[in-house]
């Protein structure tokens, strides 16, 4: 490539004259074209900034997908360096996802949400598919915040360098060339690949990605006028049989054979052309982002000299030109003004008091994505972005565009655990449909153990700050009971039914306080006795305060945030009818002088703690405790101790033993883990736990006080199934090595 360089400057320096426009005394104007590329678009960021170093004055800019957002940001002001910073500092997996993100859903959305290997909108009988795999809401904000500063902008010619993009008609297959209107939205309609993103509305026109029709869009910026063309191409070009490997790359083999034969073309229409060793890196390689990166700066470096010559040449023959000063950037605007589209207008005061905006004050541009977020978080939208209209030099219109959810959609999701065995979850959750601001949902888990939750989520308040969450849940599940010294000694069955009404403030969106009521039943049947167990049945009501706050910034392996589950209260008017049983032996019942069954105080928490240490090593931090007061009883009401998820009631986690393998009526524990990225889907976690129980003296205890410890490794894989967890423990108790399996999550609890 350097050879060819070197060939094209020392050609053009030799012959003289550029072309007949440039036989004239007009400087030859410089044109810079950059091509689609998915993640290897990244690599363009080398070549900006030897421009910059070369001090390349470039006049005009197109691009295609990638191409059209870093040649966009470029054109507008950003420099190379900015562009850099900007890349580095993007979440990828934030940005190309449909789901919004978890800090900002509200804590009554954060039981589900997440949860399910897919979610299918459910229309009028039918399941409603996207045109689209990702909308992504979180590109159209960090699109939006990027190009704010220059909103006022909606010819692209006015742009520092004047911009064009190609985008494709859908509907005829015709290149579209976009030079005005919205720049968002016409960088995300050039992007659009065909089946991944959902094609953009653009000016009455349905568009998808350019790179189907023109991926390396040189001719456009020769009929801007550009007299010398600098191109950069980041394609990896056709596929072959070695590298089609997949069924996206077959798509993208077959969306680009008409692009194909016009980059011929293209390229030799440039006067320097750069590509870059990119080598097996695809066009989806977003978490080799920095890689990438580097080796466009690596070519930018190689290229720096050939752009220097070019340059001073041009200084040479036609004089230095004067450098303009820099487009101003606003970083505020007063909003004097709104206008909502694509909502009922009955629907939208609802919406603006969920985004808490406000007209007639400034906003910045993380404002108004918070506002935005504040709203997505309810999971009420599918989409909500906005556009800026100037009405003065210092006031603005904002335009949202709002795109209402389906209202009813059906989650599917797969558990298996080595407690629960494997189970097959199905959710039907829909909207509005007892009354406004609500959802209401079925869930079923199918499997070796049965479960079957009913809830409704009821906004109320003008605010929309109270909440009344109201569930229903049923569940059968077989559990192994152990000795005092942790050896298998018996299996019975507990079926087990609650009804729980909650009345909570929210505290933002992360935090609520609040009251609430459970009915709670269970019969217990032993399948195989062991030293000490009950056979029968018992009914009780707790009443409770609690407080939750979730502020993690994932739902698997999450690397920051906080969660909290608090609850005191008490536990009365209880109904017992059970048989004690010793082996087969019975040596009790609820009548016996043992037991006693007034009401008694209970408590519980857990908090959750994860604190980034580097980039990739995460600190975890947990406390659990369970505390039943006055309790004078056994086995049925118990906090159960052990395993690494919490699948069953009353379960305290603990890493060392198998899930309940201990019931104590009061225990306390603390964990220390630390969690590392071996890659982004990959994370290696260890852990160390301690736990104190028995510690109430005036309590029923079936085992005496102690101290256990105990610890676990764990490699997880973040997949498309959820959490997928291989561990082993090991405690002071069991003193043998235990394995522990997990994939997907548990059917949930509350």
């Amino acid at each position: 490539m350097k050879k060819n360089l070197l060939f094209l400057l020392l050609s053009l320096l030799l012959i003289g004259p550029w072309s007949a426009r440039a036989q004239s005394s007009a400087r030859p104007r410089i044109g810079l074209t950059l091509s689609g590329g998915g993640a290897r678009g990244l690599a363009h960021i080398g070549l900006l900034k030897a421009l910059d170093s070369a001090q390349v004055h470039v006049d005009y800019v197109t691009g295609t997908s990638m191409g059209a957002i870093v040649g966009s940001l470029y054109a507008a002001g950003y420099s190379g360096a900015e562009i850099e910073r900007v890349a580095g500092q993007l979440d990828w997996d934030a940005l190309l996802t449909n789901a919004a993100q978890l800090r900002t859903v509200t804590l009554p959305e954060k039981d589900d949400f997440g949860r399910y290997l897919v979610e299918l909108p459910f229309v009028k009988g039918k399941f409603q598919l996207a045109t689209g795999v990702i909308e992504s809401e979180e590109l159209w904000l960090k699109l939006s915040e990027l190009f704010f500063p220059y909103y006022k902008t909606k010819d692209f010619r006015r742009f520092e360098r004047e911009f064009r993009c190609v985008a494709t008609d859908v509907i005829s297959g015709e290149p579209v060339v976009l030079r005005e209107g919205e720049i968002v939205a016409a960088i995300r309609a050039s992007m659009a690949i065909p089946s991944f993103f959902t094609p953009v509305q653009y000016n009455g026109r349905r568009l998808v990605d350019g790179g189907i029709v023109r991926n390396f869009p040189v001719s456009e910026v020769k009929a801007m006028g550009a007299g010398v063309v600098i191109g950069s191409n980041v394609s990896a070009g056709a596929y072959t049989d070695a590298n089609l490997r997949s069924p996206v790359d077959v798509l993208l083999q077959i969306s680009s054979f008409k692009d194909n034969a016009d980059f011929i073309v293209q390229k030799q229409l440039c006067t320097v052309y750069v590509d870059y060793p990119l080598g097996d890196y695809s066009s989806g390689s977003f978490s080799a982002a920095a890689p990438i990166t580097r080796l466009g700066l690596t070519q930018g470096r190689a290229v720096f000299p050939h752009l220097k010559a070019l340059n001073d040449s041009l200084d040479v023959r036609y004089g230095r030109r004067p450098a303009a000063p820099p487009a101003p950037r606003a970083d505020s605007v007063y909003v004097a003004e709104y206008q909502v589209r694509g909502l009922e207008p009955a629907l939208v005061p609802a919406l603006v008091q969920q985004m808490q905006f406000r007209p007639n004050q400034y906003y910045t541009a993380p404002q108004l994505s918070t506002a935005i977020r504040n709203a997505f978080g309810t999971r009420t939208f599918r989409k909500i972005t906005y556009s800026l209209q100037s009405l003065s030099d210092s006031t603005a219109r904002v335009v949202f565009d709002v795109e209402r959810s389906p209202r009813t959609r059906v989650g599917l999701g797969l558990h298996y655990n080595s407690f629960t065995g494997i189970g097959l979850i199905t959710s039907v959750a829909a909207q509005d449909l007892l009354l406004p601001h609500s959802t209401s949902q079925a869930a079923v888990n199918i499997g070796e153990n049965p479960r079957l939750r009913l809830k409704h989520t009821q906004y109320l308040g003008a605010s929309r700050t109270v909440v009344a969450r109201l569930l229903a849940q049923g569940e059968r599940v077989s559990i192994t009971t152990y000795t005092p010294r942790f050896a298998k000694a018996g299996l019975y069955t507990q079926s087990y039914l609650v009804a729980n009404a909650q009345l909570l403030k929210l505290l933002g969106r992360n935090r609520g306080m609040g009251l609430g009521t459970r009915y709670e039943y269970g019969r217990f049947n032993p399948e195989i006795t062991s030293r000490l167990q009950i056979d029968g049945r018992l009914r009780l009501l707790n009443s409770y305060l609690l407080f939750e706050e979730n502020t993690l910034n994932a739902v698997a392996y999450p690397s920051s945030g906080r969660r909290v589950e608090a609850e005191a209260g008490a536990v009365y008017n209880q109904r017992a009818a059970f048989e004690v049983l010793q082996g087969d032996v019975v040596v009790g019942t609820e009548a016996s002088p043992d037991f006693s069954f007034r009401p008694y105080g209970r408590y519980r928490l857990n908090v959750e703690q994860y604190l980034p240490l580097t980039k990739r090593a995460t600190l975890l931090l947990q406390l659990q405790a369970g505390v039943n007061q006055r309790y004078r009883q056994a086995i049925a009401n118990d906090f159960v101790v052990g395993g690494l998820s919490s699948v069953i009631r009353n379960q305290l986690t603990f890493a060392g033993l198998p899930e309940a393998s201990l019931f104590v009526s009061s225990a306390a524990a603390g964990l220390v883990g630390y969690q590392y990225a071996l890659t982004p889907r990959i994370y290696l976690t260890g852990k160390a736990n301690a736990l104190y129980h028995g510690f109430l003296d005036g309590n029923t205890n079936i085992q005496p006080a102690g101290v256990i410890y105990g610890g676990a490794l764990t490699v997880g894989i973040n997949s498309f199934l959820g959490p997928i967890d291989t561990s082993v423990m090991y405690s002071n108790v069991s003193k043998k090595l235990l394995p522990y399996f997990n994939i997907g999550f548990p059917f949930g609890y509350r």
